[in-house]
């Protein structure tokens, strides 16, 4: 017990003594600030007066500060037509997707085509050895003749049967059977056509042409292989670039909320690439399905893009904008001046006194470097798009540069 008591008492003399060792040394301090201060005050009027703010030391009590200038960059808010857009995610689809195929067997004669080769409508691409479609169609020609030569003969013989019989010099059965053979050998010959037809099919088919304009893909039969049509072996794929479909997913609701109704439509739409900064490229939706995907709740569009450049490729993903509406005097600002707060989005701007201030603003949507606001602004001010990282409440800001729109790129306040 005795312990323990000397060991609190030997405590609290610890504490004693550092308490009263810290309080004499802010009495020192205290000291050594007045008799500057007194310093200060006694100092000629003439050295305070030449002495500039800036020249001062900037280390002073912080009561004895002027507020701090921020510099700043600001933009006016700018008011006008404004699109108003629907996003989604768009699956780029070839405008036409050929799989070439043979309709005949035999063996791969020549490819007349480059991996990768930009092809027009009837181009020979493969020849197939043609030598046994060319006999057989001479062979049909040659059965044609025959016959038709059979019926010029049955003709011949119907005639004299018929002149005979005028004299009463041939029998009914001998018209009969002479007629019955002029229509033997005229089913022949018609029979002969059809082989021939078939047979030049036949031939045609041995050279495979392009059927559409579009581009060669990687090959997958080599020259020299044996080919059979009912393989369906892929010779290689041809795709159609320009034009090209992008099929566009977007929530049934929104599409409704625009009056956008199922059907042929002529909506203006915008592809950007991943970023959602670059354009791709600029088309039409072409039609709208007219049934709602019940697991996602979104409806497709099928939209037309000329594709001048290639940059839409097949299989490809891309965001998306469909113009739905225009708004009429729309608040934009620069995306940049878009600010993310615990309670929203927010923006500061910059009052005619010089001093800052924010506004909580809801965004209508956002493309690119333009963001369009919903509500929160009323169109005369002018927001930070850059310094605003030391900016507080009431903060007094100096306009560094204001950046406008038009042909001078930024201005000197």
């Amino acid at each position: 017990m005795r312990l323990k008591m000397v060991l609190a008492v030997a405590l609290m003399v610890f504490c004693a003594a550092i308490y009263f060792g810290s309080s004499l040394d802010w009495a020192g301090h205290g000291q050594a600030a007045t008799s500057e201060n007194s310093e200060a005050v006694s100092a000629p009027p003439d050295a305070r007066a030449i002495a500039s703010p800036d020249q001062r030391p900037r280390n002073r009590p912080r009561g004895n500060l002027r507020p701090e200038v921020v510099p700043v960059t600001v933009v006016p808010v700018k008011k006008g037509e404004v699109p108003i857009y629907l996003s989604g995610i768009g699956t780029v689809q070839a405008y036409n997707t050929i799989n070439l195929e043979s309709q005949v067997d035999g063996y791969i004669k020549s490819m007349n085509f480059v991996e990768g080769q930009d092809v027009k409508i009837g181009d020979p691409l493969v020849i197939i050895d043609p030598k046994v479609y060319e006999a057989r169609l001479e062979e049909a020609q040659g059965l044609k003749a025959k016959a038709q030569a059979d019926l010029e003969d049955a003709k011949a013989n119907l005639w004299r049967a018929q002149q005979l019989l005028a004299k009463d010099f041939a029998t009914q059965k001998a018209i009969d059977t002479a007629t019955a053979a002029v229509g033997r050998y005229t089913a022949e010959v018609a029979q002969y056509d059809g082989q021939i037809k078939y047979a030049q099919a036949q031939l045609d088919f041995a050279t495979i042409r392009s059927p559409i304009n579009g581009r060669t893909g990687i090959r997958n039969v080599d020259p020299g292989n044996l080919i059979r049509a009912g393989a369906h072996t892929n010779i290689v794929t041809i795709v159609q670039l320009q034009p090209i479909w992008v099929v566009i997913s977007l929530p049934a609701k929104e599409l409704e909320r625009n009056n956008v109704a199922p059907g042929l439509s002529n909506l203006t739409v915008y592809a950007f690439a991943e970023n959602g900064v670059t354009l791709l490229g600029r088309g039409k939706v072409q039609t709208i399905n007219n049934m709602v995907n019940t697991a996602t709740g979104t409806i497709n569009l099928k939209a037309s893009f000329p594709n001048e450049r290639y940059k839409l490729w097949p299989g490809d993903f891309v965001d998306c904008k469909v113009v739905v509406d225009t708004r009429r005097d729309g608040l934009t600002i620069p995306t940049a001046a878009l600010r993310h707060g615990p309670h929203g989005d927010f923006v500061w701007t910059v009052t005619p006194e010089n001093t800052a201030q924010p506004k909580r603003v809801r965004v209508k949507q956002t493309l690119g470097d333009t963001t369009l606001i919903d509500l929160g602004l009323e169109g005369d001010e002018k927001v930070v798009v850059d310094g605003y990282y030391r900016l507080q409440v009431g903060s007094r800001v100096e306009i560094t540069t204001s950046r406008v729109e038009g042909p001078e790129a930024s201005r000197t306040e």
